[in-house]
């Protein structure tokens, strides 16, 4: 059963990877305010994970962190509020063909300690935007799935993969993934060879799916084959949706095998037990 808010008095982790500010265009909360809100909201350790999404299709949201004032700000605030949290510097890296040259620029120029790889996009298409009634599902899921470990094949410059069935969300429902698991299979033996961690994002639960991110399916993959690298992110865009579902997200974690999880700091994974 999932509960509605974090029972504070139960075993929880106090450790939000994936989170968001108004450096983000879909956020419009200052930055200030968030990390203040996580000092609230009881959070160890935030990081912070602006978007930046080269060769977004959108010229109204573009999606292009102003990546000199976020780091600046960024490192002034890890002073400033080191006695109350452990702020860690990170960027969500929206993945599209084409675009790897300009994504490693933003990453390789300044010492972060979190890289979230993500897709928003299939080719030149906005899936949030996307019209789906239009649209034979099955064949769409295939068809991101294979562009996914396309991308993936040529690009690894990350840390986390997010919200890996992010898929259910834009569509709206539990989509049927009998097509493309085969190809899901290969992304996730790819992200272990590669060393790369997976989240358990638990945004869906306000977006109306009630679901995980990525599904139960895809995680218990993960375990089976060997995955060990986890992380937890609420990728709040707001205060009040930190840490959330953590509860129910670390009691989940447990019962598909997982022991530990993962905190980054300098790009580098530092395991812990699951409590």
């Amino acid at each position: 059963m999932i509960s509605n808010k974090n029972d504070q008095s139960s075993p929880i982790i106090c450790c939000d990877l994936h989170t968001h500010t108004g450096f983000s265009d879909d956020c419009d909360v200052p930055a200030d305010t968030m990390i203040q809100g996580a000092v609230k909201a009881g959070i160890k350790t935030l990081a912070i994970t602006d978007h930046h999404d080269p060769g977004y299709p959108d010229p109204e949201f573009p999606f292009l962190l102003d990546i000199d004032s976020y780091y600046s700000f960024m490192k002034n605030a890890k002073y400033r509020y080191m006695d109350q949290i452990e702020l860690l510097i990170g960027m969500e890296i929206g993945i599209m063909k084409g675009q790897y040259d300009k994504a490693n620029e933003y990453i390789n120029k300044y010492p972060f300690d979190v890289i979230i790889g993500s897709f928003h996009c299939m080719r030149n298409d906005d899936m949030y935007r996307f019209d789906f009634s239009k649209a034979d599902t099955g064949f769409l899921l295939k068809d991101f799935y294979e562009y996914m470990y396309e991308c993936l094949l040529e690009f690894d410059n990350f840390d986390i993969a997010g919200h890996f069935s992010i898929m259910d969300r834009y569509i709206g429902q539990i989509c049927d993934y009998s097509q493309c698991m085969d190809t899901i299979d290969e992304i996730l033996k790819l992200l272990i060879k590669k060393g790369k961690g997976i989240e358990i994002n638990t945004s869906n639960f306000r977006y109306g799916t009630d679901s995980w991110l990525p599904r139960e399916s895809i995680l218990r993959r993960y375990v089976e084959l060997g995955g060990k690298m986890l992380t937890f992110g609420s990728d709040a865009h707001s205060p009040e949706y930190y840490m959330y579902h953590f509860k129910d997200a670390v009691e989940f974690a447990k019962s598909l095998g997982f022991k530990y999880y993962c905190q980054f700091r300098a790009r580098k994974p530092e395991f812990q037990l699951l409590p």
